[in-house]
């Protein structure tokens, strides 16, 4: 059995007494489709284009899966700042989410820093955390050569200034980011709904199909969350009214270990209350943003919310009431807990011990959207920095 087949395994054997007869009733339905109707799976393609017989065909091998889905999730090239679609240059460029000459320049070691691949085998040796800083590190094809150029001159050619400017650059290249990457998973698991299940019993398959349409229907509602909160902050930039968000900047007093560009959505409040995804399918999510700068030589972090966005806004209300003890706790966890697109210094990683590195691992790897977690030092403990200020904007 492979481990496909013992993922799809152990996820009936966790179906209730309910679940389990419609499961059967739904195979007793796919064993009586016709050629010529339309495929029991939504694909709208008729049954002989589609899942009839797929269980003799051969099965895709777990690389295959991985090197097709990084191809997909690499592949993909246009300009996201599309409000200004009329300025789009000629060419789209391996954009840095996180500033390569201040950040990633200074983390790095012999060329290299640390990140974790997500995989289906985790990492195994060094080779499989560390990554060259000029050619992948950090990159996504999601800017034009002008816009990657003209949105974040302020905040790439010179020193970061803490200015609501330049916070809503900071932001707004992580929300692209963001953006970028669940417009690339909903290719990916059309992908994978196509793919994935050749060679497997019927019964399989439909386990494997359900659970992508599940797969399917969380990344739609991420995408079309990031989308708006992407539209409502290049509103802020068409019309100048940077007082609309909030930003919490946070300054060390050491250089950076850790590096991060993304946004994040937690479901639940640091006392483990949950505060979103209440059940309500119409609500959008709401997100802060977090991106990595120096400021004045040592590492600050750049938080920044929608003031509408009132459940995050109260959130971080929370975090920042507390003392910069908590905080650090919180955010050096919460990169690792919320963000993939996360970088390290090599040097601090294989400076902790091997029972602290698999902790980081293991919540870099888990869903914590999903679940609370506990704020306490597993990885401020071996950094080097302390906060030194905090600036509101």
């Amino acid at each position: 059995m492979d481990e496909i087949s013992r993922r799809i395994s152990a996820l009936y054997a966790q179906l209730n007494q309910e679940s389990k007869n419609r499961f059967v009733e739904d195979l007793f339905t796919i064993s009586k489709t016709q050629k010529q109707e339309r495929c029991w799976c939504g694909s709208d393609k008729y049954f002989s284009d589609c899942h009839y017989e797929k269980q003799l065909r051969r099965k895709i091998t777990e690389a295959e899966i991985r090197t097709n889905i990084s191809h997909i999730m690499d592949d993909m090239e246009y300009c996201c700042a599309s409000f200004d679609s009329q300025h789009c240059g000629t060419f789209i460029k391996g954009a840095h989410t996180i500033q390569r000459g201040r950040v990633l320049a200074s983390m790095a070691k012999d060329g290299q820093i640390g990140t974790f691949y997500r995989n289906t085998h985790g990492f195994e040796d060094t080779k499989s955390i560390q990554t060259g800083i000029k050619r992948k590190a950090s990159i996504f094809y999601g800017f034009c050569d002008y816009h990657d150029t003209e949105l974040f001159k302020n905040i790439e050619i010179s020193e970061f200034i803490a200015s609501p400017e330049n916070c809503w650059a900071s932001s707004y290249r992580a929300i692209c980011h963001e953006y970028y990457q669940k417009n690339s998973a909903k290719k990916a698991v059309q992908w994978q709904k196509g793919n994935c299940d050749s060679g497997y019993a019927v019964y399989e398959q439909l386990m494997l199909q359900e659970n992508l349409a599940l797969l399917e229907r969380d990344i739609n509602k991420g995408f079309d969350d990031i989308s708006r909160i992407k539209s409502e902050f290049e509103g802020l930039k068409i019309s100048n009214q940077f007082n609309q968000f909030t930003s919490y900047i946070i300054q060390l007093d050491s250089a950076l270990d850790i590096a991060v560009c993304g946004t994040m959505s937690p479901y639940y409040d640091i006392n483990a209350q949950k505060m979103q995804n209440l059940g309500n399918p119409n609500i959008s999510f709401e997100h802060f943003f977090i991106s990595t700068v120096t400021l004045q030589g040592q590492a600050a972090y750049v938080i920044s919310y929608l003031n509408h966005d009132t459940i995050i806004g109260k959130y971080l209300d929370d975090v920042f009431s507390r003392d910069h003890q908590f905080i650090i706790d919180w955010l050096s966890k919460s990169i690792f807990a919320y963000s993939e697109n996360t970088f390290f210094r090599l040097d601090w990683w294989f400076g902790i011990d091997t029972k602290t590195q698999q902790a980081i691992y293991d919540l870099a790897m888990d869903e914590n959207y999903t679940r609370p977690f506990a704020v306490d030092d597993l990885v401020s403990k071996s950094l080097n920095g302390r906060i030194q200020n905090i600036i509101v904007l």
